[in-house]
């Protein structure tokens, strides 16, 4: 077996044959709307058989942890996992991988009690389905920059296609405060992006979203709701609980490595 490095960030695994066998990559990731504190963020992916695991996962860690030290600032370096992949998390805590984040998909129960909170000051509350074609550049030009993606029109159109999309926004006078995209699959509704801006984080954006987002699955039939969280992204698990959501089931594991 022999690592052969394909680019700067990619490594892969092959036999006696030079049939490839596995892969290991690192991708920076700029997330200064989730992570001001910590904006570079590392993320290491291998997918490979036992026999090169360790040497993947080392190549890997080891990449990464000399990217985030050329930072001179605050960086971390995680691992995209899937929950069950519990022979490369042991692997990597042998590395001096230490905590365990990750994707919690939280669930509640859909009830149709009115909201009690308030709007928050000066604000109006729309909803809309991105028709509109200006919008939804605007919409995906956020989405890119707060989760450090770069996701294309195509993707954007997909997902709106989804079962009952709809999108629900939070104005003030001057700006856009915060956004939730919802859709439903069976009969439950789902949140899948929240988004909102830092000057008006703890105001009461985000639960506001949140339970109008409820009241609209109310609305169309649905019994339950989903909610997927990245545990360690600041205000995000509070939101979920003070919102009426328990954790559930982890869908993607992040073991982390702070630098």
């Amino acid at each position: 077996m022999k690592i052969k490095r394909t680019n700067e960030n990619r490594y892969v695994a092959l036999d006696d044959r030079d049939m490839k066998i596995g892969y290991c990559s690192v991708t920076r990731k700029e997330l200064p709307w989730i992570f001001a504190d910590v904006p570079a963020q590392y993320v290491i992916k291998v997918s490979c058989d036992d026999e090169c695991r360790d040497v993947l996962c080392g190549a890997a860690v080891t990449r990464a942890r000399l990217l985030a030290m050329k930072e001179q600032a605050p960086s971390r370096v995680f691992a995209d996992l899937d929950p069950k992949d519990v022979r490369e998390l042991e692997t990597l805590k042998a590395l001096g991988f230490t905590r365990t984040d990750g994707i919690n998909r939280m669930t509640r129960r859909v009830t149709d009690e009115r909201i009690t909170l308030p709007v928050p000051v000066h604000c109006t509350i729309v909803r809309d389905f991105l028709e509109n074609e200006d919008e939804r550049k605007k919409c995906l030009r956020r989405y890119n920059d707060c989760f450090g993606e770069n996701r294309d029109m195509a993707w954007l159109m997909k997902l709106t296609s989804r079962r009952d999309f709809a999108r629900i926004l939070i104005v003030s006078p001057s700006e856009l405060c915060g956004e939730v995209m919802v859709w439903s699959q069976g009969y439950t509704g789902v949140i899948g992006i929240i988004q909102v801006a830092r000057a008006w984080r703890r105001k009461g954006v985000g639960s506001y979203l949140v339970e109008d987002a409820r009241k609209y699955f109310a609305s169309i039939g649905m019994r339950d709701i989903t909610f997927d969280v990245w545990l360690s992204a600041p205000g995000s698990l509070p939101l979920a609980r003070k919102c009426g959501f328990r954790r559930g089931e982890m869908i993607r594991q992040y073991p982390t490595l702070e630098i």
